[in-house]
């Protein structure tokens, strides 16, 4: 994701790829191109607007939002989905008994807009620019309705998802049981976890799974802290829903022998 500030008095261009506060002067603007989607975010006189298009549309064809306030800033993070991912590897994956398994899992970001301070009241627009398709996961009456994704189960992370675009998820999997686990899909409840952040990536605290066997729940795990094993790294948005004693048991069934999307 890219910024572009324009002010329409000194007709400056400057572009970053950072994330929170974004202070605007009278009469100007900033554009930032989040995937195929532009937002654009304006200040005149005391009146802030924003526009969201997409790539092929006419920025100027589009009717602004108005926000009538004291700010004259807004603040941009990121956020994960608001539903469980149930995430579908690319390859087969079979984990033996006894053994453990670490991998990283690669989220769709969502973009979150304040106007001011960030806290709930002040939320303007959220947006997704990845469109996700929904499924269901569970039994037919015990289940719930989630987003679907493709995805790589990578050792290490790759180069070309350090960018805004993506928040990589690390997962440990313990089979604990004395039967090999085939996993067809993994639902992975972004809602629970923090992202952290340095120059070059965005990370997740990590989610340890240990399966205890086909007829028995998994026990689920979620970090205090990123990775140690990432420098610099510093949180800049919390979870949508920080987890509990209630949720944490919600959390628990999220690997079953399930062979359809």
């Amino acid at each position: 994701m890219g910024r572009v500030y324009n002010s329409k008095k000194k007709n400056k261009v400057k572009k970053s790829l950072i994330w929170g506060k974004i202070p605007l002067k009278i009469n100007s603007d900033v554009e930032l191109q989040i995937q195929n989607t532009r937002l654009l975010l304006s200040s005149a006189d005391d009146v802030l607007l924003f526009k969201l298009a997409g790539d092929h549309e006419n920025m100027e064809e589009i009717m602004p939002s108005r926000l009538v306030g004291k700010t004259r800033e807004f603040s941009i993070l990121p956020a994960l989905p608001d539903r469980p991912l149930v995430v579908k590897p690319k390859h087969n994956l079979t984990i033996l008994p006894e053994t453990t398994f670490k991998f990283y899992v690669y989220l769709p970001v969502t973009v979150q807009l304040y106007a001011g301070i960030v806290k709930p009241e002040n939320k303007v627009l959220e947006h997704s620019p990845t469109k996700l398709s929904s499924t269901w996961f569970g039994e037919p009456n015990d289940g719930e309705l989630c987003y679907a994704l493709y995805t790589s189960f990578d050792t290490e992370i790759h180069e070309d998802k350090m960018r805004n675009e993506f928040v990589i998820c690390p997962v440990e999997i313990s089979n604990h049981s004395k039967e090999m686990l085939e996993v067809k899909r993994l639902a992975v409840r972004g809602i629970h976890l923090k992202i952290y952040a340095n120059k070059h990536l965005m990370i997740t605290n990590k989610v340890k799974i240990g399966y205890n066997g086909f007829d028995t729940l998994s026990d689920v795990q979620f970090s205090k802290s990123p990775t140690t094993s990432i420098p610099d790294l510093k949180q800049i948005a919390a979870a949508r829903e920080p987890e509990n004693s209630t949720m944490f048991k919600r959390s628990f069934q999220l690997i079953r022998h399930i062979t359809q999307f």
